[in-house]
């Protein structure tokens, strides 16, 4: 039976949540720039490819072999796990349009071709459930750059229709949001479909969770030599 539950591999952050975060939950990793949410969000991802789960990752603004890199060197070395993710590239394209998909990677050629992008997705999660793979959990690396190309209704479309499918495979997904490149409105809305919203305050070292029923939950938060280090306030 499946565990109604996904440990996020960060003691102190499942400890919070009573055990981790449920199963079909569409999770926003919000904070400025420089906060820590893209390696918080590649332990969240590397956590469930090194134990059952499979993983799809979305980046946007990075290559795959740069995210592949930063990951190795925090010890986080996905290369022992080849069958078990795969990336959804709208980046590299942009340098190299000629580039052909893989086994590892799925190349789309705009953030804004959100059919494409969505079928990847889907084909992703569908394919690794048809290998008996039913936990799975994605990343989306940037609302941000999405919301360059596309307007916040677009954007909110978009993620809505996600997180319905995220929910159809009881898949668990963060995705990454940076408040102050946008019009408050705009994120407010956003963040509305947030089943769990985690906000990175590097200047306080605050880490807080909201979830979509329950009052916030406060913890601290700093950068190691490993990643992101989490505890619980004395």
């Amino acid at each position: 039976m499946m565990s109604l539950k996904t440990k996020t591999g960060v003691e102190a952050i499942d400890a919070a949540l009573d055990g981790g975060i449920r199963s079909g939950s569409f999770v926003l990793i919000s904070g400025p720039s420089l906060s820590g949410r893209e390696l918080l969000a590649q332990q969240f991802f590397f956590a469930g490819i090194s134990s059952q789960e499979a993983g799809t990752y979305i980046t946007t603004k990075e290559f795959m072999e740069d995210i592949l890199s930063q990951m190795a060197e925090k010890g986080m070395d996905l290369s022992r796990f080849e069958n078990k993710y795969l990336f959804v590239d709208s980046y590299a394209p942009q340098s190299d349009p000629s580039l052909q998909d893989t086994p590892a990677v799925k190349y789309v050629s705009s953030v804004a071709d959100f059919a494409k992008m969505s079928n990847c997705i889907i084909t992703s999660l569908g394919d690794f459930m048809s290998r008996g793979i039913y936990q799975q959990r994605l990343v989306f690396d940037s609302i941000d750059t999405v919301l360059m190309y596309v307007s916040p209704a677009g954007v909110y479309r978009f993620l809505s229709y996600l997180r319905a499918k995220i929910k159809g495979f009881k898949a668990v997904s963060f995705l990454l949001i940076q408040p102050d490149l946008h019009d408050e409105k705009d994120v407010k809305t956003i963040l509305q479909l947030a089943d769990v919203l985690i906000e990175l305050d590097p200047s306080s070292g605050q880490l807080t969770i909201t979830q979509s029923a329950g009052p916030k939950m406060n913890l601290y938060y700093k950068v190691g030599e490993n990643g992101i280090e989490v505890w619980a306030p004395e």
